[in-house]
């Protein structure tokens, strides 16, 4: 009697797509574990053969040529990519209103900073001493300052 619930090595390679070695390999290792081994081989798990093994999936041309009959209209992950596509050039226009206000904000403390370098200088010329320096000044002694 055969228990059609476990598969045998070749059963388990025609479902997932690999060799019957390479899940034979899986087998010694340890990777798989093994339901019984009887005089016919082993039986395994299907779910533990899909869990080391993940099918293969069909080449991506027959993907792609399925797939415009399996779905009318756009698909998720292109309504996806084009929600991401809007958020990206938003978020571009953002940066760039920011930029824009930045390199104002900088042109404006750079004139400040230099309206306030010509008024320090301005400022800095009135307070300095102008008046000749008459060679006729005595230089007075010190009695001569004690008596004035």
């Amino acid at each position: 009697m055969r228990n059609s619930i476990y598969l045998t090595i070749g059963q388990a390679a025609e479902m997932c797509g690999w060799s019957k070695g390479s899940i034979s390999k899986a087998i010694k290792s340890g990777k798989i574990s093994v339901h019984k081994k009887t005089k016919a081989g082993f039986q395994l798990d299907p779910a533990e053969v899909l869990r080391v093994f993940p099918k293969k999936t069909e080449t991506l041309s027959n993907e792609q040529s399925e797939t415009p009959s399996k779905h009318s209209g756009k698909s998720a992950v292109s309504r996806e990519v084009d929600a991401l596509r809007q958020q990206i050039s938003t978020t571009e226009l953002e940066r760039t209103r920011e930029r824009e206000q930045l390199t104002d904000r900088i042109e404006s403390l750079q004139q400040m900073l230099a309206d306030e370098k010509f008024e320090r200088r301005q400022l800095t010329a009135l307070l300095s001493d102008h008046r000749e320096k008459d060679g006729k000044l005595k230089r007075r002694g010190f009695w001569a300052r004690l008596r004035r």
